[in-house]
């Protein structure tokens, strides 16, 4: 018998599917570590890295409830292939700008925007088009794929980035960007994916929001996922907008060693997906889910004391073992509880809780003008652990072996 997440490969929609967030997730990590290095190299300020990468993650916060909702209300394949093809678009303007060297900041941190808000798909249409392919027995593993592929991106994203800046220049990146997305929008395109029902009918597309929002606050188990996701995206991720900070100036690396470093916590997460794929049962979502958080923000607060390249590689190997346990079970748990006619709006949620990035983005680039780099990162990774303790605590069901039952969905009634 063949292993479950083989079979799953050998699908042809699943693996369109998966194939199209590969090029897409490639895109993003790729142009995060070129964007970064070329603004540290004009500017030299902190503050304005992250500020780039904040420029990038910010739509999820502002617009991740929107796109839920909209998922609900049109055809998931167009909304998901229309975004990608609008994406390389973005990034072919971008490689001419440069190209004959038109290209400003200003333009570099509005394509940034630009292709933060085709990101914005990623959880409400594409992963939730997932489930559907895949159904909910087989969650589990086909989202430990996916997520093992997105943490291979992670690895491949960043190590491209700087090898092509370092060859090439950012131009050579924005290209390999809108050859991925174009890729990634004909794969979609070819889906035979079927539309289920529609459950926005007869409601505005405002009263289908406030219905999602009124749901997940009133589902306990959903709501400690997302408040958890909220922590570990504002007090953990955001280390990452330092790496190229730290490393140019802690461990002295030059771009494509600088890759290396931000892909290292990715192979660690890539190793633990291929486990969950492969292991996983419904009784490990939970705990894996929230122990996974933990073990991550715990090695950024052991990163941000290392002054060894090696060191510093293996920690955060380390922790992506912990981040594939979140990122794979944070969907899972969500898609696993939510009702058909719910789902693409608790995705919505969980984008909007992911997006709250880039205040800790924010907020570690203050920190960083401030305090260093390294300091700032100390400081939000403790601050994200105390946060985790006190979940730990209202919600003790996530220290427990059994995912609850799908609860009955309860009608929410828009005033």
């Amino acid at each position: 018998m063949l292993p479950a997440p083989v079979v799953l490969l050998r699908e042809a929609d699943f693996r369109r599917v998966w194939l199209a967030g590969a090029c897409g997730n490639t895109v993003r990590w790729l142009e995060i570590l070129a964007v970064s290095v070329f603004t540290y190299e004009l500017t030299g300020s902190p503050f304005l890295v992250a500020f780039m990468t904040v420029l990038r993650a910010l739509p999820i916060l502002l617009l991740g409830s929107i796109t839920g909702a909209v998922a609900e209300r049109v055809n998931r394949r167009l909304l998901y292939a229309g975004g990608l093809a609008a994406s390389g678009l973005v990034s072919g303007t971008l490689c001419l700008l440069v190209w004959a060297g038109l290209a400003e900041l200003w333009q570099i941190g509005l394509g940034a925007f630009l292709n933060g808000v085709v990101w914005t798909t990623e959880h409400p249409v594409r992963r939730t088009m997932i489930h559907d392919v895949a159904g909910r027995e087989r969650l589990g593993v086909a989202m430990g794929v996916d997520t093992a592929t997105q943490n291979a991106t992670r690895m491949l994203g960043p190590l491209s980035g700087g090898l092509l800046y370092q060859t090439i220049g950012l131009e050579g990146a924005y290209l390999a960007s809108a050859a991925l997305t174009g890729a990634g929008a004909f794969l979609v395109s070819r889906l035979a994916y079927g539309e289920g029902s529609r459950s926005g009918g007869g409601q505005s597309l405002f009263g289908t929001m406030v219905a999602g929002i009124r749901y997940v606050r009133q589902e306990r188990a959903i709501l400690a996922v997302l408040i958890v996701t909220m922590i570990v995206n504002m007090f953990g991720f955001p280390y990452s907008t330092m790496i190229a900070v730290i490393g140019s100036e802690v461990l002295e690396l030059n771009a494509t060693a600088i890759g290396l470093l931000m892909s290292a916590e990715a192979a660690g997460a890539f190793v633990g997906s291929l486990l969950v794929a492969g292991l996983v049962r419904p009784r490990h979502y939970q705990r894996l889910f929230f122990y996974g958080g933990c073990l991550f923000v715990a090695g950024v607060v052991v990163f941000s004391q290392s002054s060894s390249f090696a060191v510093s590689l293996a920690v955060l190997a380390l922790g992506g073992l912990g981040v594939a346990g979140f990122a794979s079970m944070q969907t899972t748990v969500i898609l696993s509880l939510a009702p058909p006619e719910m789902r693409s709006r608790a995705m919505g949620a969980l984008a909007v809780a992911i997006g709250f990035g880039p205040l800790g983005m924010f907020h570690v680039g203050l920190l960083a003008d401030w305090l260093g780099a390294t300091t700032a990162v100390l400081v939000i990774a403790l601050e994200g652990l105390a946060g985790l303790a006190v979940c730990a605590v209202v919600w003790p069901e996530l220290r427990r072996r059994h995912l609850p039952k799908p609860p009955r969905h309860r009608s929410v009634k828009v005033r």
